[in-house]
């Protein structure tokens, strides 16, 4: 589940990761209590289950020699319980139970789509419930914050936690439905071995595009092809969003009007755009490109559709 390469993680590397998380500090699990309870002990859970990967990964040097960093290399969770910084769309803030995101500290502000570099980005939410139903209801709104931020991204995961039994399960949304591992039991061999193993996978993710993220698109900038004998492509920056169907199940329809300059008749140069996790493409002040004098700009419309 979740692995960039369809197969999963070896059987050799997912005990090596529970023997690491075998020495790890046990989280000291309430037996009662509302769910806030749980919280601190899920945090610890998690961030060791982390570790443990992070120690397995490194241990495995001969599949790492050569290969671009980890895409989620500095990824933490800490308890959260507070309205993030913005909400989606006009809507009011939601407030995540825990949050995954690179190098969180506690009580650390997060937002879906910062528009200020010192806030971090939220990139794995988590929600904590006495029963799946309403877990995956509200994992869906969560999901609806990550595709609101990132509109061309592919999936977005959830993690959700049923502390009556003491489950995890992993959500994970695209735009055919949603996909979710088996419940997963903290406490026993089993539980904490599948965990580790879809842990793993996220982890060993090295690009935008094992993430979910499209390799032609960032939502601020465009690779395309102006003709069919077009080799290198230009990039073409966004200049408005004419149409978003922002969702979480269905094609998210998104038209854009794009624009790139010719260089005064000259081809441009072919470039690739940064990708990553983004925020939402809007108008800021200040932001605008000018044109330099002899330059043409050329204005199309690009459709793109998640399905």
């Amino acid at each position: 589940m979740l692995s960039a390469t369809g197969e999963h993680p070896t059987e050799a590397l997912v005990n090596s990761a529970h023997k690491a998380l075998l020495k790890k500090q046990v989280p000291d699990w309430p037996t009662a209590g509302a769910e806030q309870a749980w919280y601190p002990s899920l945090a610890t859970f998690l961030n060791n289950c982390v570790d443990a990967c992070h120690d397995a990964l490194g241990s495995n040097s001969a599949a790492a020699r050569g290969s671009p960093p980890r895409f989620y290399d500095r990824l933490k969770f800490i308890v959260y319980d507070k309205i993030t910084v913005d909400g989606v769309d006009g809507a009011a803030q939601v407030k995540p139970d825990l949050v995954g995101g690179l190098d969180l500290v506690p009580d650390e502000r997060v937002a879906w789509s910062p528009q200020n570099p010192l806030i971090k980005q939220v990139l794995l939410p988590v929600e904590v419930k006495s029963d799946w139903a309403p877990m995956v209801n509200q994992a869906a709104t969560y999901a609806r914050c990550l595709f609101s931020a990132s509109p061309s991204r592919q999936f977005a995961a959830v993690l959700g936690f049923r502390h009556t039994k003491s489950e995890l399960r992993f959500l994970v949304f695209h735009r055919g439905g949603l996909t979710g591992s088996q419940s997963l039991s903290v406490n026993d061999e089993h539980g904490q071995k599948d965990t580790l193993c879809v842990l793993l996978s996220i982890l060993n993710w090295r690009s935008p595009e094992d993430a979910g993220f499209l390799k032609f698109c960032n939502d601020f900038e465009v690779s395309l092809f102006r003709h069919k004998d077009d080799e290198g492509g230009v990039v073409a920056r966004v200049v408005e969003v004419l149409h978003d169907g922002l969702c979480v199940q269905g094609r998210a329809s998104r038209v854009l009007l794009v624009s790139y300059p010719t260089g005064g008749g000259k081809e441009p140069e072919p470039c690739i755009p940064v990708l990553g996790p983004t925020v939402r493409a809007r108008k800021r002040p200040g932001t605008e490109t000018q044109t330099k004098q002899g330059d043409v700009e050329i204005r199309t419309l690009f459709h793109h559709r998640c399905m």
